[in-house]
């Protein structure tokens, strides 16, 4: 032990103090003494202390890591997502992928796989609920639909592994079996999935966005046909280029070939989505596409204002015919 510094005010016996000046914990020097290479930059828990998984998604999920791990590893996972030492995670098709900082020089790659569903459960699935408005308004509001469960039993499938053994667990340490780096990045998913609990899909081959898209369309064709199930507004339709101005100012004023003077032509056709795609893309970022969203509300609204004008159109005859 070195000798004491009058000038900084340390004296023999006195606990020994960081460079801020504030007393070292028996944890600080538990870190020091393990060789834990700590990391300035990472991903930690937000919860300090306390119960991690804040709903029955993220509970099971917990539960599936804590079995597959251990108790003694858990602990150490759970300590190691505490402090940071998570460099990076990545919410992949199937596999949770990270980068893990321990007592080796280069993070560890750290990995959990559980798999994605294929293109045909997607179909079904999206099919499914389509039938049921409640699944779309909950998709919108960022919730897991409540009878998600229920619907994906009936299709044989479940929103997580059934057990432990489906999933696959590696890291690059020399650790055997499922380790505390594995554990760290379970607790650091049970976290993100208790705010938000649609990282599931994403888990599972297909981000939020992507399937409230398709839910959309697939609403809208059960509702008015094919036909009527809109394409992105963004994206030009096929249209055939008119000629320049000036290539026509000699038959400019003449009514089209076989239309009498007195006969109107037909009303050209309107371009569907005009003002949405004069605006462009929207500048808001976020996790649900707005101007889809709004072509949507446009073409609800517009099919409903028709309605009404029949509506009305029919009445004043019937008035008329009175």
């Amino acid at each position: 032990m070195s000798e004491a510094n009058p000038q900084s005010g340390d004296r023999p016996g006195a606990p020994q103090r960081s460079g801020r000046g504030t007393p070292l914990s028996t944890a600080a020097k538990d870190r020091k003494a393990d060789g834990l290479r700590r990391v300035r930059t990472g991903i930690k828990l937000r919860a300090r202390e306390g119960i991690i998984g804040s709903s029955p998604l993220s509970d099971r999920w917990l539960r599936l890591v804590e079995k597959a791990v251990g108790r003694e590893e858990s602990a150490e996972g759970l300590r190691y997502a505490r402090l940071g030492q998570i460099v990076s995670l990545e919410v992949e098709a199937g596999k949770l992928r990270a980068r893990v900082q321990g007592t080796a020089a280069k993070p560890y790659a750290t990995g959990i796989t559980v798999g994605s569903y294929t293109a045909g459960q997607w179909d079904r699935i999206i099919e499914a609920m389509a039938g049921e408005a409640v699944y779309l308004v909950k998709l919108l509001n960022g919730e897991l639909p409540e009878g998600m469960n229920t619907l994906l039993a009936a299709l044989g499938l479940t929103l997580l592994p059934e057990d432990a053994a489906s999933m696959a667990m590696e890291c690059s340490c020399a650790i055997e079996g499922p380790c505390r780096h594995v554990a760290a990045i379970g607790y650091l998913f049970t976290e993100q999935l208790s705010g938000d609990p649609l990282l599931i899909f994403t888990l599972r081959g297909m981000p939020a966005d992507r399937l409230l898209e398709r839910l959309r369309q697939a609403r809208a064709i059960r509702a008015r046909g094919v036909a009527a199930a809109h394409a992105d507004p963004m994206i030009p339709q096929t249209q055939a280029e008119a000629p320049a101005l000036e290539a026509c100012l000699g038959e400019f004023w003449r009514p089209p070939p076989g239309a009498s003077a007195g006969q109107q032509p037909p009303p050209p056709q309107h371009v569907s989505h005009a003002l949405l795609r004069r605006l462009g893309p929207s500048p808001l970022q976020g996790k649900f596409p707005l101007v889809g969203l709004l072509a949507s509300i446009y073409d609800s609204v517009a099919t409903y204002a028709v309605k009404l004008r029949d509506q009305a159109e029919r009445l004043s005859g019937d008035v008329d015919d009175q």
